[in-house]
């Protein structure tokens, strides 16, 4: 095949812009991701039929429309961190290539079919794996681009973001199939009447689903009152720099105004105790007697509230420990539940933001801990909690979330499992300044509502706060860059959906199924060179 390399870049520049505006608040045309993947499945189709330089042309033409994919959609980390823009952008689009890779490693050694299958599941197993591993940034997921549609996401409680990803995916590879069958292989539209209806159904059966799941699903009763705070402190300019108590007094005032005897809990956003606290006496700091004195003389009404806080240690406890004579500590990322004459709860984020509060491969690396930025929250290397932690306050358990953890599905149902009835989220978007970042980040809170079929209230320092019914629908918000309070009632829930119950299994499922798939490709591989005979012991 004569390779036009300036059309394969071309395919790739227009895939990756359709691709970007199809994801909320960058465009949010949803229905442009079931034919963003078509543009670069075309080009590497044609790739194939190369017979020279396939590596580096396959490499150029992925690696093009993945670095426009992650600009278009998370370029507003720039206002945070330009290095943690960079690296958001440019390092993520390279792992993103990595998937199509392996996918061309199979069609090499296997065959088309086998090729588009194994990327249906290379993808999905390098999302499930973009959870968890060193360099963790699953902001981008495919199953994301429905986030803000929550009327066509409601199985998401028995899938999770993964079957977003797969209903994507899937209807991208055969619209692919129906366009190489007619242009390349000059099959006639009506030898393609099978993969139309295919095609057609697999688009239409999960939004009639999720329809009928919708409209279908009724709240029980069980309501929890709450006051929700947003300070609106400015983030780059006053957050980590007025006294304590300025900032603490601006957040009672707040809640004073919007509470009642009827109120449950008041919300207040992450690090709203903005500077590190020791945790061996944090419970006679003047910032917790502050807030304790308050609530005693409002009612005795619980708090959860975002602190920043360290602890001592007599030896490194772990690569966030930092010398401190001849001790050491470790600074945290902590959740605090406040109740009248009762003992503090702690909870330390454990999802950290990769750059601005870990860097990945540290132990191994040390010298790379000098390159962490802010991205939002405490900054630095922080320690890493230990297990989620459930607070219960005036009967109800309650999720204590802290700002990135947000986007992590298979970790969020882990506190539904340890009895959590309402979904709480604290955070500072501040950072990012007005722009899709904290849409993007709510939208995730949305997610999770559906996922758990919990309630959610959402304390954010400078907007968006929320509260988000089971349904994943905002019940009422407060904007961007406003001060005050919402207050509202919201259900709980004791029912555990299938995705609670299991996790991302599909992402699991796909994970085996990859290496299935690889370990096959490599065997044909050997075969092919005549090594697989060698290997074969000799008949006597």
């Amino acid at each position: 095949m004569d390779l036009k390399v300036g059309i394969l870049f071309l395919y790739a520049i227009v895939g990756g812009l359709i691709l970007g505006v199809s994801f909320p608040f960058t465009g949010g045309v949803f229905p442009l991701a079931f034919v963003a993947f078509v543009p670069l499945l075309i080009a590497n189709y044609q790739i194939d039929k190369a017979v020279k330089g396939k590596f580096f042309i396959r490499l150029g033409v992925n690696y093009l429309y993945f670095v426009i994919f992650n600009a278009i959609t998370v370029w507003w980390i720039y206002n945070a961190s330009p290095s943690g823009a960079y690296m958001a952008i440019f390092a993520n689009a390279l792992l993103m290539c990595l998937p199509f890779f392996f996918a061309g490693f199979v069609r090499k050694h296997l065959s088309e079919g086998k090729a588009l299958l194994s990327l249906l599941v290379l993808w999905m197993a390098f999302e499930f794996c973009h959870f968890y591993w060193e360099l963790s940034w699953p902001w981008l997921n495919l199953g994301h681009i429905l986030g803000d549609s929550p009327k066509l996401m409601q199985w998401y409680e028995y899938s999770g973001v993964s079957g977003g990803t797969f209903w994507i995916l899937l209807v991208n590879i055969f619209i692919f199939i129906i366009y190489r069958n007619i242009v390349f292989k000059k099959e006639t539209f009506k030898i393609q009447t099978p993969n139309f209806i295919f095609v057609i159904g697999a688009i239409i059966v999960p939004v009639l689903s999720s329809l009928f799941i919708y409209y279908r699903y009724e709240e029980k009763p069980n309501p929890v009152n709450i006051t929700i705070v947003q300070p609106n402190i400015e983030a780059h300019t006053a957050k980590f720099y007025l006294p304590a108590q300025i900032q603490l007094n601006k957040l009672i005032m707040a809640a004073e105004a919007d509470i009642s005897e009827d109120t449950d809990l008041i919300l207040a956003p992450e690090t709203a105790i903005p500077y590190p606290v020791k945790e061996d006496g944090l419970a006679i700091s003047p910032e917790v007697l502050m807030l304790k004195n308050f609530l005693d003389t409002s009612g005795q009404i619980p708090m959860l509230i975002g602190a920043d806080t360290y602890q001592i240690y007599e030896k490194k406890n772990s690569v966030a420990s930092r010398p401190y004579g001849t001790e050491w500590y470790e600074n945290y990322n902590t959740a605090l539940m406040l109740k009248s004459n009762m003992p503090l709860e702690l909870y330390h984020k454990s999802k950290l933001v990769l750059g601005g509060e870990k860097l990945p491969f540290v132990g191994m690396l040390p010298f790379l801990d000098e390159y962490s930025v802010e991205l939002g929250g405490t900054s630095g290397m922080l320690g890493i909690g230990e297990e989620p932690v459930v607070f219960e306050a005036k009967g109800v358990f309650y999720a204590p979330l802290i700002c990135y953890e947000s986007v992590y599905g298979d970790f969020a149902s882990m506190f539904v499992r340890k009895g959590a009835t309402i979904i709480t989220v604290i955070t500072n978007d501040g950072w990012w300044g007005d722009t899709p970042g904290y849409k993007q980040h709510r939208m995730f809170s949305q997610i999770r509502a559906i996922e758990n079929r919990r309630s959610v209230a959402r304390s954010a320092n400078t907007g968006i706060s929320c509260f988000i019914d089971q349904r994943g629908e905002i019940i009422s918000e407060m904007g961007w860059d406003e001060y005050g309070t919402i207050q509202g009632e919201i259900n709980q829930n004791e029912e555990i959906t299938f995705f609670s119950k299991y996790g991302d299994f599909l992402g699991r499922i796909a994970c085996y199924l990859s290496l299935a798939m690889l370990l096959y490709a490599f065997v044909e591989k050997i075969k092919k060179t005549g090594a697989w005979n060698k290997m074969q012991p000799k008949s006597r």
